[in-house]
């Protein structure tokens, strides 16, 4: 996918040092990090997996993810399951139910991708 060039310039602004760490492996700790941190009760994306499950079964969930992105790292693309999401629509606190203006929409986003953001953004 091409760079926007919103994208580019702020690619441009980065030191050296946050350039390499952009490039370097992300650690089994980043993940452990970021798994730990998920909110909890929170509905599950499209992969239908929830944080909880992630937190629950954080060992294997580690090591395939470390697999996964450094896979991802190699290949430079990412799969089409992280492009998906689910959007549903939820009604405003205390508004009536008949007006679409009382409706906000969410997006629930695959766990993996999540997780990559998350690392990403750090």
């Amino acid at each position: 996918r091409k760079l926007t060039n919103s994208l580019k310039n702020k690619l441009s602004k980065l030191t050296q040092g946050e350039i390499r760490k952009l490039k370097s492996s992300m650690s089994i700790k980043e993940i452990e990090s970021i798994i730990n941190n998920l909110l909890k009760k929170k509905s599950p994306g499209p992969g239908g997996f929830s944080s909880e499950f992630s937190q629950t079964f954080q060992e294997e969930m580690v090591s395939i993810l470390h697999n996964l992105f450094q896979i991802l790292k190699t290949d430079r693309t990412l799969p089409n399951s992280f492009y998906k999401a689910s959007i549903t629509l939820i009604s405003k606190p205390n508004k009536g139910i008949t007006r679409k203006e009382n409706y906000r929409s969410i997006s629930l986003m695959n766990i993996k991708a999540k997780i990559l953001n998350k690392i990403s953004a750090n």
